[in-house]
């Protein structure tokens, strides 16, 4: 099941005892193999880092990118997860699935993400 969190990065920084600047991760090359790899699933039962935190530090790292979306693998992690949002509106997709897809090659006018069975944190 995709898991979305809501969170204040904000509010995640003060929690980790930031004073200034939260941190970001770097980007790895456009020809890392990781790019197109099949991530597994983020495991929340034994998680392998804290799920806020590093949601929030893709966030910032999107943020400072001036970007509308960032997964996970665009940094380096091996966690299907991404961000996507604008300004200090930003969501957290974790183990989303494509539900259905198309051979159409033509660029939409208009796209949107859909989201079934997900809950919030």
């Amino acid at each position: 099941m995709s898991e979305i969190i809501k969170f204040n990065t904000e509010e995640a920084a003060k929690g980790l005892g930031y004073a200034k600047e939260v941190p970001t991760f770097n980007l790895v090359d456009e020809n890392d193999p990781i790019l197109r790899q099949v991530l597994p699933d983020f495991n929340f039962d034994n998680p392998p880092v804290n799920p806020n935190e590093f949601a929030s530090t893709l966030v910032e790292t999107c943020k400072k990118k001036n970007g509308f979306g960032l997964s996970a693998n665009q940094c380096g992690f091996e966690h299907r997860v991404f961000v996507m949002g604008g300004e200090d509106e930003f969501v957290a997709f974790f183990n989303p699935k494509i539900l259905s897809h198309s051979d159409d090659r033509r660029l939409p006018i208009i796209s949107y993400v859909r989201i079934e069975n997900f809950s919030t944190i």
